[in-house]
């Protein structure tokens, strides 16, 4: 057998699926069932939020140990079960170990499922429905849906420069809680200020980065389970600071009264 094209193989299948927001305990299961086919004695994956350590080795051949840090996760529930669905086959033997490289190679360059345009429409529609959820009217998700396109407007101008998601939560949030402050002024008491802004941010909270981190912590993956549970908090942190300074500044702005 290839050791090599194995251990790739399998570092190859962890990026992917950490990459699209895996849980750690499930990209580690998924990578040790790849070297077990090997049939060596010593099998032994190691993933954290932004690397994974493997090792490969027996008595009879010499260690092979690979390092991969892994930025810029997202969330791609398809390159998941798609690469969860090539190891079990490879695994049951139903193909060969090239055939399974070049499937995840596949997988890993294929590009966007859904347009961005896709994308960026539904973040509206989740602002929108989410302040209808809220038991917004809808006026007040209409405005929301508007909010949601200052948010793909400023990942549309990040998105062009390395700027980490701290930064394009917090300027988000600013646009929305100033924006929202603007519809107060001319609108009055037609518009819900709470639940215009908490519909609106929605799509800017950290969902997917709290379920692994509890999921992760009940697999005792406690440090993993603790740096995402951070991850989380600092996204959070990030969208109430926004919103804290929208507000300050259109307060600032109308002469330092908050309507």
């Amino acid at each position: 057998m290839n050791y090599k094209l194995l251990v790739d193989t399998a570092m190859l299948a962890g990026e992917i699926m950490l990459l699209g927001g895996a849980e750690t305990y499930r990209v580690e299961d998924t990578m040790c069932r790849i070297l077990k086919i090997s049939g060596l004695e010593r099998t032994e994956t190691f993933v954290t939020p932004t690397g994974i350590f493997l090792t490969l080795g027996d008595s009879n051949i010499d260690s092979i140990t690979v390092v991969k840090r892994v930025e810029n996760r997202t969330t791609n529930i398809s390159s998941i079960y798609e690469t969860n669905n090539i190891s079990r086959t490879l695994c049951n033997g139903k193909i060969t170990l090239e055939e399974a490289y070049e499937a995840l190679k596949d997988i890993k360059n294929k590009k966007l499922q859904y347009k961005r345009s896709v994308n960026y429409l539904c973040t509206m529609i989740a602002a929108l429905s989410f302040t209808i959820l809220l038991g917004g009217d809808w006026l007040n998700s209409v405005i929301a849906g508007l909010n949601g396109g200052l948010i793909v407007v400023i990942f549309i101008i990040t998105g062009k420069v390395k700027i980490n998601t701290f930064i394009k939560n917090l300027m988000s949030s600013i646009l929305i809680a100033y924006n929202s402050m603007i519809f107060l002024h001319y609108f009055g008491t037609a518009i819900q200020l709470d639940t215009l802004i908490g519909g609106s941010v929605m799509p800017l909270l950290p969902g997917v980065a709290i379920t692994n981190a509890i999921r992760d912590t009940l697999q005792g993956d406690y440090m993993s389970g603790g740096a995402r549970a951070i991850e989380a908090f600092v996204s959070a942190t990030s969208t109430a600071a926004g919103i804290g300074i929208g507000m300050a500044i259109y307060s600032f702005m109308a002469g330092g009264i908050v309507l």
